[in-house]
């Protein structure tokens, strides 16, 4: 679906910690989470650390939206 997506100009980043499997499928943008349970946060955090992290995944994904690709790329 990604593929259909980008084609019609939507891009599309993958927030996930099996960066691997993502570049398998194609992902063209993979944005690496905090863990496999937790994605885009972390249980474990203070509230207000739990929310810095959340927020800098999301600006990862956004700076990665934004950023044209031609294979599949990692944004750390």
């Amino acid at each position: 679906m990604a593929k259909e997506l980008e084609a019609a100009g939507m891009p599309v980043a993958y927030v996930t910690t099996l960066d691997g499997l993502a570049r398998s499928v194609g992902a063209p943008r993979i944005v690496r989470g905090k863990a496999i349970t937790n994605v885009a946060g972390d249980p474990n955090l203070r509230p207000s650390d739990e929310k810095a992290l959340r927020k800098e995944i999301v600006n990862k994904a956004l700076r990665a939206l934004t950023t044209p690709v031609k294979e599949s790329t990692a944004f750390d």
